[in-house]
């Protein structure tokens, strides 16, 4: 009874995941049709075995087998899915589609040996393994020799580098536990001459399977599409930017030297990745409430190089970095003052926290951005 309200659980959660990642598909790069389709099985699955426990009912056999027969279809989907990560596509091409001939043959094969040689089902217990196995097999050689062990340019390895690597490397964890546990469990069916239709040990697919699902909903670790096949400023306004005026989006940006041409692909190809980076690091980690933090300060803390920034906010943002770091300084201190901030601080204190090194600039500031000084601002906040 509890298992089954796990599953059930799961299912649910699972297809909350399925509905909030569809929402990101344009934009999060993590998010493709292969993880699309991963989620929706792995949900139906998990809400079926829990809805049927709980709720016993009848199943016609043919729709059964229709299930069991073409389950293997999930397997090209997982290296699929990390060759499409990759590549940074979204959606099925056609050289992909060899890829499931096999599957779906293996499927109809079932429906005629259960038929006509049903001796010969052993056999295909160890045809679905070798399916399972040789996948995810192909997943880590793509991953091992694309991503994991992959040498970045100048041995720099950037901040969306970084998630790329951290992402696949649990997504691909959660992938090989499923499937080692699938793999013995039907050994296991063989053993014991039963068939448990992979039940066994699903309890263990079902914690991974939440694990990953809290994961997905709960990080803001996005990966942001930087391949250029979609409106930047509809991507943009999809992300909510609270300094989107400040950015220039567009590529089509006059670079006026050398060394600028060099770091130009490199970082417009990352462009919304930045964006969103400085935004979340300035406005959630308050990296500027000290006075004295640099540009190259702030830019190892978004885990990029100097260069890199220096070359953003010349040629991608309407304002200078040091004019960036007094807007943002300028929004914390307001959003201080609207949580009570000085009803029990001083105002010196105030300009303080927001990373002013004296109250003057402060003040100066907050009526340039504001048009009224500090006390009249929280006056008409009452």
């Amino acid at each position: 009874m509890f298992l089954s309200v796990v599953y059930f659980v799961t299912g649910l959660l699972g297809f909350l995941t399925f509905t909030v990642v569809t929402t990101q598909y344009k934009w999060n790069r993590k998010v493709n049709f292969y993880l699309l389709v991963l989620l929706f099985a792995c949900s139906l699955r998990f809400l079926f075995n829990g809805v049927h426990s709980l709720i016993p009912f009848s199943i016609d056999e043919k729709i059964g087998m229709v299930f069991r027969s073409f389950g293997c279809i999930v397997f090209p989907c997982i290296y699929l899915y990390f060759k499409n990560l990759i590549a940074d596509k979204k959606s099925i091409s056609i050289n992909q589609l060899p890829h499931f001939i096999f599957p779906v043959l293996f499927g109809f094969s079932i429906f005629l040996v259960r038929e006509y040689a049903p001796f010969l089902l052993f056999y295909f217990y160890f045809l679905f393994a070798g399916i399972a196995l040789f996948y995810l097999f192909l997943s880590y050689v793509e991953l091992r020799n694309k991503v994991w062990f992959k040498q970045s340019e100048a041995n720099v390895i950037g901040r969306e580098e970084l998630l790329i690597r951290n992402w696949s490397v649990f997504f691909f964890a959660v992938c090989a536990l499923t499937i080692f546990r699938l793999v013995i469990t039907l050994f296991f069916d063989l053993w014991v001459a039963a068939y448990s239709d992979g039940r066994t040990c699903l309890w263990i697919t079902a914690t991974a399977s939440c694990v990953l699902f809290f994961k997905l909903l709960l990080t803001d670790e996005t990966l942001f599409n930087f391949n250029g096949r979609y409106d930047k400023r509809k991507i943009a306004g999809d992300l909510e930017l609270v300094f989107g005026d400040f950015w220039i989006l567009s590529n089509q940006v006059l670079v006026d030297n050398i060394q600028d041409l060099k770091l130009k692909y490199i970082v417009e190809k990352k462009l919304l990745f930045y964006v969103c980076e400085i935004e979340r690091m300035a406005l959630k980690q308050f990296c500027f409430r000290n006075p004295s933090v640099s540009l190259g300060d702030f830019a190892f803390s978004l885990g990029i190089p100097k260069s890199h920034l220096i070359y953003f906010f010349k040629y991608h943002a309407n304002v200078s970095f040091v004019e960036f770091k007094r807007m943002v300084q300028i929004y914390d201190s307001i959003d201080l003052i609207d949580e009570g901030y000085l009803q029990s601080k001083t105002l010196q204190s105030l300009s303080k926290k927001a990373g002013f090194s004296s109250y003057d600039p402060f003040l100066e500031s907050f009526k340039e951005v504001t048009g009224v000084v500090p006390q009249e601002y929280e006056k008409m906040m009452k």
